[in-house]
């Protein structure tokens, strides 16, 4: 199994790749960051900036236009409001420092990675305030710490995360449990790390050169002929809207987004709508598991709730929803505990903060998934031993979650 270079910690390493990805969606929104402050960010938001970077990666030109991830920007503005002129001193500091790298690169990692810690932190905090007694002390650890960065920098050039599947948000057929988290890049990287702006747009394929055109004998001069009027061209086909309202072909999906599951997800948001209007009282978890664990069956009721309702059936509609109902009640009996105390558990993971929503949906794609609820139970029967990894898949179903939702935001509702 590919592992990365020894003295590389993998944590340290994916935030720093991150981070860089990060860099570059800054750019795109108008906001350069620097790498101190995206580090920053991503340890307290990891799974809102992962999921905005899979956005960008999925919709490319069209992300910005969409009118998102202005939080990043603002929690942006919030850390360098707070830490800002402490790193501004620790720059001069480092200007006066002996032995410190000249390559504003390199200084920009030691920056970045001296300041990953609150520990890190207090040091600079230490140095910055008595510059003149702290030359000793400070040139040692920033001498060891140039030899760490360099380390990271090679291996930021060589390798790269494993790329997630486009498949559901937890259940990973393609991925197995021992599928390499890391692999060695197909074309090492060259030139700078930090990117300095926007990426560059895809340059437009140069039209192909018009074939050389015949040399003929000079023709006999002759009278010119009057030239007819060509009539106009016939109107363009319309071409007619894709069928039962499904979303066009050409739409590219966010970056990780199943066709198959974003169906699954309109059907659920169908679901709820039919509950609502018979007031029936659901949790979004329970119509997650409807849909996904019955998806043929609950696929036939609902398009005959919607023809019910169309036509103006009330009676048929309302008994048709409770009969769904009834089935959803016994998800509930069988589920209801282990998501009682899965929820609270998942409480208590350091994620970040996301509206109630996400995380609603976040529960419902574990819930859903017979994998999430396998991994799920063995976090509850020893919490502490698997809090890592439970931090770590439910960032990355949230990430996947936010994908979902604005790709529903982009095909619209269904029904």
């Amino acid at each position: 199994m590919p592992e990365l270079p020894e003295g590389v910690d993998p944590d340290i390493f994916e935030d720093l790749h991150t981070s860089l990805a990060g860099l570059t969606l800054c750019h795109v929104l108008d906001r350069p960051a620097e790498l101190w402050e995206l580090v920053q960010l991503l340890r307290m938001e990891r799974a809102m900036v992962r999921g905005e970077i899979y956005r960008y990666d999925g919709l490319g030109e069209g992300y910005r236009a969409g009118g998102i991830a202005r939080t990043i920007v603002q929690k942006l503005e919030a850390i360098r409001d707070r830490t800002g002129p402490l790193i501004q001193g620790f720059r001069k500091f480092l200007e006066a420092l002996p032995g410190v790298p000249k390559d504003p690169e390199t200084r920009e990692f030691i920056v970045a990675f001296i300041t990953l810690s609150g520990k890190g932190r207090d040091a600079v905090a230490r140095w910055v305030a008595d510059p003149a007694g702290s030359v000793e002390d400070a040139a040692g650890k920033i001498r060891v710490i140039a030899g760490i960065v360099d380390g990271y920098r090679k291996a930021l050039r060589e390798w790269m995360p494993v790329p997630p599947p486009p498949s559901s948000p937890l259940d990973k057929e393609n991925r197995p449990q021992m599928t390499p988290r890391f692999q060695r890049a197909a074309f090492p990287a060259t030139g700078p790390l930090i990117p300095a702006g926007k990426p560059a747009a895809p340059a437009a394929p140069a039209p192909a050169p018009a074939p050389p055109r015949p040399e003929a004998p000079d023709p006999a001069p002759a009278r010119p002929e009057p030239v007819a009027a060509k009539p106009p061209p016939p109107p363009p086909e319309e071409t007619p809207p894709p069928a039962d309202g499904a979303p066009p072909a050409t739409l590219i999906l966010p970056r990780g987004v199943n066709p198959d599951i974003l169906e699954d997800i309109r059907r659920v948001d169908q679901c709820r709508m039919v509950f609502r209007e018979t007031h029936q009282e659901i949790e979004v978890w329970e119509v997650f598991c409807l849909v996904m664990l019955d998806s043929e069956a609950t696929q036939a009721s609902l398009e005959q709730l919607l023809k019910l309702r169309e036509n103006g059936d009330r009676q048929a509609f309302t008994d048709g929803a409770l009969a769904l109902f009834e089935r959803l009640l016994k998800l509930r009996a069988e589920h209801g505990k282990f998501v009682r105390e899965l929820r609270g558990y998942l409480g208590t993971l350091a994620v970040g903060t996301f509206g109630k929503e996400t995380m609603e949906m976040a529960l419902g794609f574990i819930v859903a998934s017979g994998r999430g609820r396998e991994r799920a139970q063995m976090w509850l029967q020893e919490p502490n031993r698997y809090r890592s990894e439970a931090a770590g898949r439910l960032e990355d179903v949230i990430s996947r979650t936010m994908n979902y939702q604005t790709a529903l935001r982009m095909v619209g509702p269904q029904g």
